[in-house]
C-alpha cells in the first residue's frame, strides 16, 4: 500500500509490502533510513481528521485507534540531520555547489539553509510555518531580543556566612599568593526575610552559610576547571546528601581569582555559572537567595569576599543560551542567534557589571558545627584515620563532648566512606541536627576505626 509523509521540509510517497510492522520507527527505517531525526511522536491523520499520536511503541497501524489504509497521510519532523536515501524526491530543491575539486555534490542542510536563515543558528521562516501574519513573527522576533538594563535590587537581603569556613578557604589560597582559581559550593539555610535598603517590594530572604565543600577539581591563575568522572559525581551527591540530613541546602557558590583591575569583577565563564546555579536553584528564571562569593585579595594584600547575584535577565539569557565566551575581560559575548539591545544600540558584547547585583555580607562563628578536620580535594590536605582519632581525641577537654566534634562536616564526609550514608551517617547526622549525643554504640565503632581509646 502507499504511505505518503509530509514533513517540515517536504513530503513524501513510501510504498509498502506489508502494513504491520513492529513500531512506526521500524516500518519508516525499513522503508525510507529515516529512523534519525523524526519525533518519537508522530501522528496520523485519520478518518475524521483528528489527529491522533502513534508512539514508538505501537504494534499495528492498519488497526484502531491508527486506521492506517492505503493513501493514509502520516506527519513527522524531520531534523537539520535526518537523511532520506531511499524516498522518492522530496517537492523541496536540494541546493548543489560545487567542491575544490570540481565535482558537484549536494550542500548539507546546515549549509543549504544558512542564507535563508530567519537568524544564524534557526531554521527559515517557511520551514518553520507557511503563512505568518504580522503580531506572529513580531512576538517570536521580540523573544529573541533582550534590552540590557541594570541588575538592580538583589533578590538575596543579606549573606550571612560562617568566618571559619572563609578563613580556611582564603588561608589555603594565600599558600598560592592568590595565584590559583579555586571554587566551593557553599551550603546553609535560607532564614526569614530581612527588609532591604529602598526596596519597596517588601522584605527579601537571608541565607545562613554553614559550610563549604570544595570538589575535585584544577586550577591556573586564569580559571578553575571542576573534574568531570564518576567518582567526583558520586562524592558530589553524598555531599549534597549528608547537607540534607544536618538540614541544610546549597544556598550559594564561591569562587577565588587573582586580583583584577579595578571595575572588572566577573569574567564571562563565572557569570554564566553564576546564571546557571540560580537556575538550578531556582528551578527557572524565578526569585532565588542563591549567592556567589567571590574571593580575592585587595592592592594591600588583604583578603576581601564579596557576595553578589546574576539578575533575572541574565538568568534569562543563561536559560536561552544567548550568553557565549569572551575574550574580553568582564564582558560576555552575545549568541549571533540573538540581538541585545544596551542604551538604545545593538552590542555584541555585555559589560558584566549589567548583570551583577551585589548582596551584602555578614559574617557570623557557628556554635551548631566546628570546622577542624582536613579539607577534601585539596592539595597536601589529607583525610587519615590518624587525623580523625586527633580530632575526636579531644573529647573531655575544654569543654569539647564526642558529639560536638562530630559535628564536622568534612569528618562527616570523610566517615562517608566507610559507613553506610543511609543508615550509620543518617543516624548519625539526626543526633547532631538535634543537638542530642550520638548512641554509644556509634562512639564505640568511630573510635575503634581511628585506634582511639577511653573516648
Amino acid at each position: 500500500m502507499l504511505i505518503r509523509l509530509r514533513t517540515n521540509i517536504g513530503m513524501w510517497r513510501v510504498t509498502v509490502d506489508t502494513p504491520d510492522y513492529p513500531s512506526l520507527l521500524g516500518l519508516l527505517g525499513t522503508t525510507a533510513t529515516l529512523t534519525t531525526g523524526i519525533s518519537t511522536t508522530p501522528f496520523t491523520e485519520t478518518s475524521d481528521a483528528t489527529a491522533t499520536f502513534i508512539p514508538s511503541t505501537a504494534t499495528s497501524l492498519t488497526a484502531p485507534p491508527y486506521n492506517v489504509t492505503n493513501g493514509t497521510m502520516l506527519y513527522c519532523f524531520v531534523t537539520g540531520t535526518s537523511t532520506c536515501p531511499g524516498l522518492i524526491a522530496p517537492t523541496l530543491p536540494t541546493k548543489r555547489i560545487i567542491n575544490k575539486d570540481g565535482d558537484i555534490e549536494a550542500m548539507n542542510y546546515d549549509d543549504s539553509i544558512k542564507g535563508d536563515a530567519w537568524r544564524p543558528g534557526m531554521l527559515p521562516l517557511r520551514a518553520m510555518k507557511k503563512h505568518w501574519t504580522i503580531g506572529e513573527f513580531m512576538d517570536m522576533d521580540d523573544s529573541f531580543n533582550f534590552k540590557i538594563k541594570g541588575a538592580g535590587e538583589s533578590m538575596c537581603g543579606i549573606a550571612n556566612i560562617n568566618s571559619m569556613e572563609l578563613d580556611s578557604f582564603q588561608s589555603y589560597l594565600r599558600a598560592f599568593d592568590f595565584g590559583v582559581c579555586r571554587m566551593g559550593f557553599l551550603y546553609g539555610t535560607v532564614e526569614a526575610a530581612v527588609k532591604g535598603k529602598g526596596l519597596d517590594a517588601g522584605a527579601k530572604p537571608k541565607v545562613r552559610v554553614e559550610f563549604c565543600y570544595e570538589p575535585p577539581q584544577t586550577g591556573d591563575a586564569l580559571k578553575f576547571e571542576l573534574i568531570e568522572s564518576a567518582e567526583a559525581d558520586s562524592e558530589l551527591e553524598r555531599a549534597e546528601n549528608l547537607a540534607g540530613l544536618l538540614g541544610l541546602t546549597r544556598v550559594g557558590w564561591i569562587f577565588s581569582t587573582p586580583p583584577r583591575e579595578e571595575g572588572f569583577q566577573f569574567n564571562c565563564d563565572e557569570v554564566i555559572m553564576a546564571g546557571e546555579l540560580q537556575l538550578e536553584a531556582a528551578q527557572g528564571v524565578e526569585d532565588t537567595s542563591f549567592v556567589t562569593v567571590k574571593a580575592t585579595v585587595d592592592s594591600e594584600g588583604k583578603a576581601v569576599f564579596d557576595a553578589f547575584q546574576v539578575s533575572k535577565q541574565a538568568m534569562e539569557m543563561c536559560a536561552e543560551g544567548a550568553l557565549e565566551p569572551s575574550t574580553k575581560p568582564g564582558f560576555c559575548k552575545v549568541s549571533p542567534t540573538f540581538t541585545a539591545i544596551v542604551e538604545g544600540k545593538e552590542a555584541k558584547e555585555i559589560d558584566n557589571n549589567f548583570m551583577l547585583a551585589v548582596v551584602p555580607i555578614e559574617m557570623h562563628q557557628t556554635s551548631d558545627f566546628v570546622s577542624l578536620f582536613p579539607k577534601r580535594n585539596r592539595e597536601g590536605s589529607a583525610a587519615t584515620h590518624d587525623e580523625m582519632r586527633k580530632q575526636l581525641s579531644k573529647s573531655g577537654t575544654n569543654g569539647w563532648t564526642f558529639t560536638n566534634l562530630l559535628a564536622d562536616f568534612q569528618l562527616l564526609l570523610y566517615l562517608c566512606d566507610f559507613l553506610d550514608i543511609g543508615g550509620d551517617v543518617t543516624n548519625i547526622a539526626a543526633a547532631i541536627k538535634e543537638k542530642r549525643d550520638v548512641d554509644e554504640g556509634y562512639k564505640i565503632i568511630i573510635s575503634s576505626m581511628c585506634g582511639l581509646e577511653g573516648y
